[in-house]
Parts: structure tokens; C-alpha cells; sequence
């Protein structure tokens, strides 16, 4: 049993002293979703199957407290045979069964750093820092691996610190006040899988842009020898707009840029847009990160330590469902 990520390639190694080819019968949530066959090179067989259990994936914001978040359950059953394309008789078989989480390990940790260690991972990303960042009166979570389950800690409105399910990790809380703005609460599955909060305590503003196709059109009447000059010669249509969103955060701790590349790369991310800070369900909204670049700012080179990101609806103004 492995806990692995699924936007980094996990590889199933099928290795005998003979055979010539093998099939991998992968089942998904319960369902068989896929049967590969394929030959060997030098008795070996692997075969890529992180990518594959990802298509079943599905997005969780993870519900006002942030209590529920998806998970793939994968297993994955092999035969190796001794004749190519699965032909001849069967020489081995196994099963094995992984537990998937949307998320990814860095290039420089090599294939063997998509392996999530059951009992010991902070699944939080704080950079390292153990410090998160919460309005006055605000409640949040945390999560950490502990005995084999993702296991969220619950952040009280007046909490300064919380203690990991685990016991492998204390997270301080530090509260920021802040008289002049509403705080803007960003919910995201970030690096390893998991639902997060990160709140932009900042100026936040709010574009609409628009766009649109055209096309110019005939208004002349042949019968009359005539046009209407109030009719449109350029024709707008396939019109909508969207809007945009600059977010700004507080002075944070250097070690948080590893908490915004992590929001540059994550494929999913809300903002709550109700006004409130409270955990009570209100109406997360679906956004695209617009920034695309990201400085490392470091207090010896930049004293205090802010960023500014750009998001955008990840949907059209006007309701083009169909």
C-alpha cells in the first residue's frame, strides 16, 4: 500500500527472470478502468500509472470547513506471461493498492519522491515556516498524514496554535487584524492534495473585460436605394466579459513564496466572495490564476515580504453553459 501523487508519474515495475510480456488490469474507485497489455525489454515491464488513475479525480473545494477532500483509490493488478502481447502461459501475478492524491512531487526529489509517508507528511504547506495566517475571529484547519488517513485539524476562532492529529507537528497561528479592507479568503488544492486557505489581507480590486467578434454587414436596400444610419454597419457579436481579480497579501514570512508558487501551480482555486470571513457556507467562486511569474523576495533583499496576484473567473459573465 502507497499513498502517491497523481500529477507526478508513479511507476509499477514488473521484473521476472523470463517473461516477455505483461498485463496490468487497473481498477479506479472500484471500477476496472483500464487492461494494457505490454512486452518486455530485458524481462522488464513498467508501467506509468499515476496519469491514468488521475483522469477519475474530482475536484473537491473541500465544503465550508474545509472537512472533505478526494482522494483516488487505485489498484492494480499485473500478469506476467511468457509469450509477447500477452500471449503463452502465465508465469506471476499480483495486486497491488494505492491510495492517490491530486498533487506532486519536484523534479529534483527524482521518481522516488512520489511517496507519501503514512504516519509523518505535514500536508499543509506553510513552506516549512509552521506558520498560518488567519483573520481576528476567524476558524480554518490544517492537515497531516496520520496512520494512513489525511486527517484535518480543526482551528478554533480563538486558537494562537494547533497540534497536528499526528502529534508530528504544532502550527502557530498568527491573526492579522485588519481595520481598513476586507480580508479575501483563496481556497486551493495545493501541492499535496489537499484543501488550503491562504487570505489576501490587503487592497483587492476588481476589473470586468470584455470581448467579442465582429463582422461588417450589408444595411443597404437595393429597393429603396437606401440605408438606416441607425442601423449597425459593424455587427458585435459572441460578446461576454469576466472579471478579474488583484489580490494582495500582508507582510508574510519569507518562507510563504513556497505557499505562492505552490497557488501559481495549482490547478484548482476558489475565492470566497460573500464578504464574510466566517467558515459558514457561503459561495466559493471558481478562478484561474492570471500571474504566471512569481519574484522570490527574500528580507535581506526586500525588507518586508508581500505579494500581489492576479485571478480571474474561471467562467463568462454572461451564462453560455450550452
Amino acid at each position: 500500500m502507497a499513498y502517491i501523487f497523481l500529477r507526478s508519474p508513479y511507476f509499477l515495475t514488473i521484473t521476472t527472470g523470463s517473461h516477455l510480456s505483461a498485463k496490468l488490469a487497473l481498477t479506479v474507485d472500484g471500477t476496472l478502468r483500464y487492461t494494457i497489455i505490454k512486452n518486455a525489454t530485458s524481462n522488464r515491464t513498467l508501467f506509468e500509472i499515476a496519469s491514468l488513475a488521475r483522469d477519475y479525480y474530482v475536484p473537491d473545494y473541500g465544503g465550508a470547513s474545509g472537512a472533505t477532500l478526494d482522494t483516488v483509490a487505485i489498484s492494480a493488478t499485473w500478469y506476467a506471461y511468457d509469450a509477447v502481447d500477452g500471449g503463452g502461459s502465465q508465469l506471476a501475478t499480483a495486486t497491488v493498492t494505492h491510495t492517490g492524491f491530486e498533487g506532486y512531487s519536484d523534479f529534483w526529489e527524482g521518481v522516488a519522491g512520489n511517496d507519501i509517508d503514512p504516519d509523518d507528511f505535514e500536508l499543509t504547506n506553510t513552506g516549512g515556516s509552521s506558520i498560518i495566517y488567519l483573520p481576528d475571529n476567524t476558524a480554518s484547519f490544517a492537515y497531516d498524514m496520520n496512520s494512513g488517513t489525511a486527517t484535518k485539524a480543526t482551528i478554533s476562532t480563538s486558537a494562537s496554535s494547533v497540534a497536528a492529529t499526528s502529534g508530528n507537528y504544532t502550527w502557530t497561528i498568527e491573526r492579522i487584524c485588519s481595520p481598513k479592507y476586507t480580508p479575501v479568503k483563496m481556497r486551493f488544492i495545493n501541492k499535496n492534495g489537499t484543501p488550503q486557505d491562504q487570505y489576501f489581507f490587503l487592497k483587492s480590486s476588481k476589473t470586468i473585460s470584455a470581448k467579442s467578434e465582429s463582422f461588417k454587414r450589408n444595411i443597404f436596400t437595393y429597393s429603396s436605394t437606401s440605408y438606416d444610419s441607425k442601423d449597425h454597419q459593424k455587427q458585435t457579436f459572441n460578446k461576454n466579459g469576466s472579471y478579474r481579480y488583484t489580490l494582495n497579501t500582508d507582510y508574510i514570512s519569507e518562507a510563504y513564496v513556497a505557499v505562492m508558487q505552490d497557488i501559481l501551480l495549482s490547478e484548482y482555486v476558489w475565492i470566497y466572495t460573500s464578504g464574510s470571513t466566517s467558515l459558514t457556507e457561503g459561495y466559493y467562486r471558481p478562478v484561474n490564476v492570471v500571474s504566471n511569474s512569481l519574484v522570490w523576495k527574500s528580507s535581506l533583499n526586500d525588507k518586508l515580504i508581500q505579494y500581489t496576484l492576479e485571478v480571474e473567473d474561471a467562467n463568462d459573465y454572461i451564462n453560455n453553459i450550452v
